[in-house]
């Protein structure tokens, strides 16, 4: 391991021991021992301190919030999507209804006997 790696490696993960996620914890502390790697790891000891310090802020409600967002998210693209497709099912719709009204007119009018026709057929036949 060289220096370079050394302080790679405490940058990355820390001065805290637990936090070291590779399978040289003994050379990291073998380097700790050198005069060197404990000037690094004091300096990376003093920024994880600081950082420990500083709490991250009270985000009150952020889950309903994201929620919130992606909810209008979907109701949007849900809109757009009725927006798109609205003339086609309008049209479809006029189509169907035409065709139906076309095929309703067709059978009534084959279904249907005349009043005329009905009329005259029993006038002669009663005289």
């Amino acid at each position: 391991m060289s220096t370079d790696s050394f302080a790679q490696i405490v940058q990355t993960f820390g001065t805290d021991t637990k936090h070291w996620e590779t399978d040289q914890a003994d050379q990291i502390k073998a380097w700790i021992e050198t005069d060197e790697g404990n000037r690094i790891f004091q300096e990376e000891k003093k920024l994880d301190d600081c950082l420990n310090l500083v709490l991250p802020p009270a985000c009150t409600c952020l889950i309903d919030k994201i929620q919130a967002v992606v909810a209008n998210e979907k109701i949007q693209r849900q809109i757009l999507l009725f927006w798109k497709i609205s003339p086609w099912i309008s049209a479809a719709c006029i189509v169907f209804g035409f065709c139906l009204g076309w095929y309703q007119n067709y059978s009534d009018y084959a279904n249907t006997q005349s009043y005329f026709n009905t009329l005259f057929d029993n006038f002669y036949e009663q005289y």
